[in-house]
């Protein structure tokens, strides 16, 4: 079966017998249009299952009524914040769109930028980037903010993770365990979110007065795989 061809607003405005301007007045909620005018527009939109262009719907009005997230990886951390900003845009008349590097991107310090510039202006009114390895400076007109950037606290709006403390209280739930043997598997070393975990890490050790084995601390990145070292008992 061939494709179904795409609705057009012009195939709207010859249902209902009106203008390509009538219909456009009835899209965007605009006066101008008598209230039967308006059903019968309505009713055909329907009928004919239309559905704006985005990208024609920001060259009018320059604005989508579409948020993105941009994301490295589809993975369980990402999954929990996709989940959570359904969750705040229901009922606001924003739609959700997610953007995947899908864990490809090529250059791992510099997606970021490329991919908000493909999505800003004309596919999304605003972007929401999640772990960010990189500092941004957001896109002229598009508001954008940043979710646990790995750099730290950016020049954009920023909803950041107490790294330093959450590795600190990681490390010490395994001391109130009894192991004190405890490897550390971090992140690259220009991470400010690696640092800041490896020196809660090091500090709870310390506080604990068990010494800081350097053996057991690896740095990877998402992608590495390391089994674990089981020589000794932890």
């Amino acid at each position: 079966m061939p494709p179904r061809s795409r609705v057009t607003i012009r195939d709207v405005a010859a249902q209902a017998g009106v203008s390509v301007a009538t219909v456009s007045k009835v899209l965007n909620q605009r006066y101008g249009v008598s209230a039967d005018t308006f059903a019968r527009v309505q009713a055909v939109i329907k009928e004919l299952g239309y559905e704006a262009s985005l990208v024609a719907q920001s060259l009018r009005n320059h604005r989508t009524n579409v948020i993105g997230i941009l994301v490295a990886d589809i993975e369980p951390f990402s999954t929990e914040l996709l989940k959570g900003a359904a969750d705040a845009l229901r009922g606001t008349g924003f739609e959700l769109v997610v953007y995947s590097a899908g864990g490809r991107t090529g250059d791992p310090q510099g997606w970021e930028q490329r991919y908000l510039t493909r999505l800003s202006g004309t596919l999304v009114d605003g972007a929401v980037l999640v772990t960010p390895a990189v500092d941004l400076e957001g896109l002229p007109g598009t508001p954008v903010v940043a979710v646990d950037p790995h750099t730290g606290r950016a020049a954009l709006p920023t909803v950041d993770s107490d790294n330093l403390h959450g590795g600190r209280l990681a490390t010490e739930h395994l001391l109130a365990l009894g192991h004190r043997r405890i490897a550390l598997l971090t992140g690259r070393e220009d991470l400010k979110s690696a640092q800041q975990r490896e020196t809660g890490y090091r500090r709870a050790l310390v506080a604990a007065g068990v010494p800081v084995d350097e053996n057991l601390i690896r740095r990877a990145t998402t992608t590495t795989t390391w089994p674990p070292d089981r020589r000794g008992n932890c």
